[in-house]
């Protein structure tokens, strides 16, 4: 129990909290000032920081009852990894080169396309500071029963909503509690994954990523999408002439899978809803380019969100968080 707030971090959480941020400060420090004042459930918070230049991994750093990861840790352990299965995978293909020696010449034919087409790719930095990716890399060291999707763009209004979420999942044995949030040419239905409570044992039973997906009902529509001029995928604008794209966008092709599975979810009380607030486009705001067609409003709606967010945290939170001095 942390004396100076009352709020259990450590003592058999059944909840652990995943989320990922890059470059909001002000949204970022209200949603944890709002996250820390309104949760006093025994939780785990682990945050990644997909490359902040803005101060926010400092900010994230200082608070003692967070774990951060930075980028530049998550691209050193992908380094490590990579290396490691690498090695792996050298020591099975001399295990298997024994065993397609002793094989007729038709089957090591088609041995030989599997044991030289497996390659290890080490992610680049634009994949491991999407979004997705760092969801991707959290989950996996989540230990809890549930886990809990949380985007740097959430305030909190009111206690008791992370109670309230856990108890309506356990009384009706759901595996995820959150927004639906419907699809529109190519984006694909999904649950909204700036709040999204999961039972950690169903989601690992979906074997489903978070990462978005781009696929394509028409291979020469595919060829053709490959073959042109680069542009931003969040951008629908950017798939007109394409009418058999399906983009997935983060937990989109997890919600697929639990729709074909007959996975139980339900969507936030009203009760529960009107316990928090949502900014809203924050967790890639920051990668817009500059040919995406609504730009100029994302960063309008940013510039307001972060006025918004510095005036609560002036009013409402000592314009910080519990544990360290206002800038």
């Amino acid at each position: 129990m942390d004396r100076r707030t009352g709020q259990g971090v450590t003592a058999d959480p059944r909840v652990t909290v995943i989320g990922a941020t890059r470059n909001a400060r002000p949204v970022t420090r209200l949603t944890y000032a709002s996250f820390r004042r309104h949760t006093p459930e025994p939780v785990r918070v682990l945050v990644a920081d997909n490359g902040s230049t803005d101060g926010t991994l400092d900010d994230l750093r200082r608070l003692d009852w967070v774990t951060v990861f930075s980028l530049d840790e998550r691209k050193r352990r992908a380094r490590e990894e990579a290396l490691e299965a690498r090695r792996t995978l050298r020591k099975l293909k001399k295990k298997m080169d024994a065993l397609v020696a002793e094989c007729p010449a038709g089957q090591r034919f088609l041995l030989e396309k599997l044991r030289t087409g497996v390659e290890i790719v080490l992610p680049t930095d634009s994949e491991l500071c999407q979004h997705s990716t760092a969801l991707d890399w959290l989950a996996p060291q989540v230990d809890t029963p549930y886990f809990l999707l949380l985007d740097s763009d959430v305030e909190f209004l009111a206690p008791g909503w992370l109670s309230d979420l856990v108890d309506l999942a356990e009384a009706e044995g759901l595996a995820a509690v959150g927004e639906f949030e419907p699809g529109r040419f190519p984006c694909q239905d999904r649950l909204a994954t700036y709040l999204l409570l999961l039972r950690t044992d169903a989601f690992r039973g979906l074997g489903v990523p978070f990462r978005q997906v781009l696929r394509f009902g028409d291979p020469r529509e595919e060829e053709r999408w490959y073959a042109r001029a680069r542009h931003h995928v969040l951008d629908p604008s950017a798939f007109d002439g394409f009418p058999s794209a399906a983009f997935y966008d983060t937990a989109a092709a997890l919600f697929e899978e639990m729709q074909r599975q007959e996975v139980p979810w339900k969507p936030f009380p009203p009760g529960v809803a009107a316990k928090f607030r949502h900014l809203g486009q924050m967790s890639w705001s920051a990668d817009a380019h500059d040919d995406y067609v609504g730009v100029e409003l994302l960063r309008a709606h940013v510039r307001v969100a972060g006025e918004y967010a510095r005036t609560r945290l002036r009013d409402q939170y000592d314009g910080g968080l519990p544990g360290w001095q206002p800038c």
